[in-house]
């Protein structure tokens, strides 16, 4: 599993769940930029209801492959870190404060891809967990998230061997399958997925 020191699964959730109220929280009450700040809002509110949803499952799970969810758990918690830094600019400031803190659309639409990637994420960090209903013929979940783009191995992996911890026993077996398969190809296969 992990090293003592590695929190709990759902205590890593916690976080995240915990940073989106508070960018929710500071949304609502935005003086500037306050269609910027709901849209963002928005976005924050499906994440929170993915990361809702990721926690119960979770726990209803025997045998979880944590490593996927630590890492895109990490990436969404920067993104809501950036989130609400940007939306805590936009309460109501002096107009010195304001000048020092300049906020800009760009600013926004930055943020904004970086949670719809977020969303993306959790999206396909679902689809590989929910092994009985992925909607797949194999069982086997298939797809490329936005924190793999640059390197779709990873996702493939990932989702190769949460199949074998968590599949059906034919799934298993093709996973296991595709996994040495994918290790056959070269050295850096074989590292990814050791």
């Amino acid at each position: 599993m992990g090293s003592a020191e590695e929190k709990r699964i759902e205590d890593e959730l916690s976080y995240p769940i915990l940073l989106a109220e508070q960018v929710r929280a500071a949304a609502e009450v935005a003086e500037s930029f306050k269609l910027d700040c709901a849209e963002v809002g928005k976005q924050v509110d499906r994440l929170s209801q993915m990361l809702r949803t990721l926690v119960r499952s979770t726990t209803s799970v025997q045998s979880l492959y944590e490593r996927p969810i630590r890492r895109v758990v990490s990436e969404v918690s920067n993104n809501l870190e950036r989130a609400l830094g940007l939306v805590r600019k936009c309460k109501r400031q002096s107009i010195l404060r304001r000048v020092v803190r300049i906020t800009s659309a760009t600013d926004f639409r930055k943020v904004s891809v970086l949670l719809d990637a977020s969303i993306g994420d959790m999206r396909w960090l679902m689809g590989v967990l929910d092994t009985e209903n992925n909607g797949t013929a194999s069982g086997i979940f298939l797809s490329l998230p936005p924190i793999a783009s640059n390197d779709p191995i990873i996702s493939w992996v990932w989702s190769y061997i949460a199949t074998v911890q968590m599949g059906q026993l034919i799934d298993r077996i093709e996973a296991a399958n595709n996994l040495t398969s994918l290790a056959r190809d070269n050295d850096r296969n074989k590292k990814i997925t050791v």
